[in-house]
Parts: C-alpha cells; sequence; structure tokens
C-alpha cells in the first residue's frame, strides 16, 4: 500500500513524497527513520480521514503545559551556561526528548530560528499559553547578551507557581471528596433506605423520627436546588468568557472579582510578587528604570491593578520617586517603599526589589496556606456536620422502628 506524506526535514524544508508500507503504523515508522517530522499521511485512493485523526492526535500530544515549558527552560538554561550555542541546544533537546509536546515546541523554535527570528519573537510565535512577563525577561536576557542568566530565573518563577499550585491542588481535593462522599452516602440513605424505614414503622404504627423527617427536607431542597444551580455554572461559564472579551465587561468583571472577599486580598499581592520580581529582573540585566517600568506592565492582568500601576508610572516618568508614587498608587505597601526609597538613595534599585520580592513571596505563601486551610476546615467541618446527621436519623428511624414493634 502507498501512503502520500508532508514531513519537515531537519533543516526546517517541506517534504512531499510518497512511501510503500503494509499499513500506516509501518510507514510512519520508515518516515522517522529518515530524521523527518512528519505533517501529514494519507493512504492512496482513501479519503483524508487517516490525516484527520493525525491531525487531532499531533494537536492533543503538542499541548504545551508550563511544566513542560519549565523543563525545557531549565535544560536550555544549563546548556548555554556551557556554552552551548542557542540553536545547538535546542537541537540536542529535540534529538534527545520523548515527550511529545517538548518535541513539537523545539521543532517550532528550531524553523523559527534557522529561518532568522530571534529567539523572543519565536517564543511569542508559538501561541502557547505563557505568562506574558516571561516574554518580556526572555526578550531583555537575549537583548543584553544574558540570555543564560535570565532563564535561570525563568525557570525559578515556573518553578515556584507549579509547586504553588500543586499545593493549592492537594489542599483541596481531599477535603473535597470527604465533602462529596458524605453527600452520596446521605442521598442514597435518604432515597434509598429511609423510605423502606419509613413505610415498614408506618405499617408498624408509628411516625418517621423529626431527625430523619429533617433530612428528608433537607435533601428534597438539595434535589430541587441542584439542577438550578447546574444550570447556573453552566451559564456562567459560556457568559463570563464571552463578556471579557470587550474592553467594558472585562473591566467590570475585574472591578467585580476585586470585590469578592478571598480574590480582594489574593490578586493584589499576587501581582506584587510578581511586579517585584519581574522589575528585580529587569533592572538587574540592566534595562533603565523607565523602560522596566513598560516591560513590567505585562505582568498586571487585572485591568484595575493596570490602571493603578500606569497611573504610578506616569508619575514616575513626570519626576515622582518610585517609592511615593508607588506608594501613592498602592502598587508596594508602605514597609515595602522604605526598601525602595533606600535603593534609590544608593542607586541600586534591583536588589531592593529583590528583598521586596522575597517579602511578598512568603507572605503570598502565608496567606494561601491560611485561605487553604480555611477552605479545607470549612469542609470538613461541613462534612463532620452531615455525618453527625445521618448518624442521628439513622439512630432515631433504628429506635422509632424497634418502638413501633413492641
Amino acid at each position: 500500500m502507498n501512503f502520500v506524506f508532508k514531513a519537515f526535514k531537519s533543516t526546517g524544508e517541506i517534504v512531499n513524497s510518497t512511501i510503500e508500507a503494509a499499513d500506516q503504523q509501518e510507514a510512519v515508522k520508515l518516515i522517522k527513520q529518515q530524521n523527518l517530522q512528519l505533517i501529514s499521511i494519507t493512504a492512496e485512493g482513501t479519503d483524508r480521514s487517516i490525516t484527520r485523526q493525525l491531525f487531532k492526535k499531533r494537536r492533543t500530544s503538542a499541548t504545551v503545559t508550563s511544566k513542560v515549558l519549565m523543563f525545557f527552560f531549565e535544560k536550555l538554561h544549563k546548556m548555554l551556561a556551557a556554552e552551548i550555542t542557542l540553536s545547538e541546544a535546542i537541537s540536542i533537546i529535540n534529538k534527545r526528548t520523548v515527550n511529545p509536546a517538548e518535541k513539537f515546541l523545539t521543532d517550532k523554535l528550531s524553523q523559527d530560528i534557522s529561518g532568522g527570528q530571534p529567539f523572543s519573537d519565536a517564543i511569542k510565535s508559538l501561541n502557547i499559553k505563557m505568562d506574558s512577563s516571561i516574554y518580556s525577561i526572555i526578550l531583555v536576557g537575549e537583548s543584553s547578551g544574558a540570555l543564560a542568566t535570565v532563564l535561570g530565573d525563568v525557570v525559578d518563577l515556573l518553578r515556584s507557581k507549579n509547586e504553588l499550585k500543586k499545593k493549592m491542588i492537594s489542599s483541596i481535593i481531599y477535603p473535597s471528596f470527604m465533602v462529596t462522599f458524605t453527600i452520596v452516602v446521605m442521598l442514597m440513605f435518604v432515597f434509598v433506605l429511609m423510605p423502606k424505614m419509613e413505610n415498614f414503622i408506618k405499617e408498624l404504627g408509628g411516625t418517621l423520627p423529626p431527625m430523619a423527617q429533617l433530612l428528608k427536607s433537607l435533601s428534597q431542597w438539595f434535589i430541587y436546588l441542584l439542577l438550578p444551580t447546574i444550570g447556573c455554572i453552566i451559564v456562567t461559564i459560556i457568559i463570563i468568557p464571552r463578556i471579557r472579551r470587550t474592553k467594558i465587561g472585562r473591566y467590570k468583571t475585574d472591578q467585580l472579582i476585586l470585590k469578592m472577599a478571598p480574590f480582594s486580598i489574593t490578586i493584589p499581592l499576587f501581582m506584587k510578587t510578581n511586579l517585584s520580581k519581574l522589575m528585580a529582573t529587569l533592572l538587574s540585566n540592566g534595562v533603565n528604570t523607565s523602560e522596566a517600568l513598560k516591560l513590567a506592565q505585562t505582568s498586571v492582568s487585572n485591568e484595575i491593578l493596570l490602571e493603578r500601576f500606569i497611573r504610578a508610572e506616569t508619575d514616575i516618568l513626570d519626576g515622582c520617586s518610585v517609592c511615593t508614587s508607588f506608594e501613592k498608587h498602592n502598587i508596594i505597601d508602605g514597609e515595602q517603599c522604605d526598601l525602595l526609597a533606600i535603593g534609590e538613595r544608593t542607586g541600586d534599585l534591583s536588589s531592593s526589589f529583590k528583598d521586596i520580592h522575597k517579602m511578598y513571596d512568603e507572605k503570598l505563601q502565608s496567606t494561601l496556606k491560611k485561605l487553604t486551610v480555611s477552605v479545607s476546615a470549612g469542609a470538613m467541618a461541613f462534612a463532620f456536620a452531615l455525618v453527625g446527621l445521618l448518624a442521628l436519623g439513622m439512630v432515631q428511624s433504628i429506635m422509632g422502628a424497634t418502638n413501633a414493634a413492641m
């Protein structure tokens, strides 16, 4: 059987050719043995469903996550530090990796760089979900000739975010499981066991105990509210992204988010932590203050906080000190602004921002830990309360049935 295929050569050139093989799997294997990167493949005389399936598989396997990015940048950082050229380092990673996403990443970067694009532009053209501040750091490192150094900062940033995400997920999984399991058990008791027990008690001339009746009422209310709640969640998931596509919608939703209890503390803290890290990196790599402020805007995603930052930036460009303008617009707290004042006097703002980042990072870790503990405690209390009600209801039902039988 003959297969028509399209593939990339190692030089980036596209090859259109045919290959003879027993089946598609063997054809793909033979193509890879020729050091070609497959784009599409179709059996001659058939429809293009095979190609569509391959493209679907390729898109699925080529999902570049923050974890994949972190490992890639870590390898690249070590190779550049060992004075291996950028194109050679990417080629080595491409040959050694077995991760499809990293393979896709290095293939695309190799093509763009061999085509004459700077590394920062090649990263930007990937069109993957990536923190815009990472692009700014890479751009500065490439411009200043310190790409190896800044990639170490990028790895630290991605690692801290991944660890933070992992901690939050792991702290929520167990209480969520407990609450879900308790609700399922309660519903089984109310809708499976309780009707049988209720009929049995009535046949004996008794009545369902008060606690069992309460559980039955609560379960009925839960069922009545379940569908509307699910509907509201689905509608919200569909509508909110559409609203946020408009400038006004994004501004209003960001304004609303900052008024909600947990986010009003965590989002500004995230902003201050990321901003101080980015400013420290930019200034330590020779970027002047005004340019660093422009690049640092990319780390502020909330429209309300971005508006404050732009006002502070305008004041600084008009001659106001960094310390005064940041404190005035609540970009950095007063205690941290004292460090900025020292940095401005000594002419070493980068060191001040590094110290500020450490303070905010510790504060962020502590705040998130307290928040997750509070959520976990609340979930566990809810689960234990339901278990208590369930146990009491069962005991009263059994006692009611015993009394009715006597």
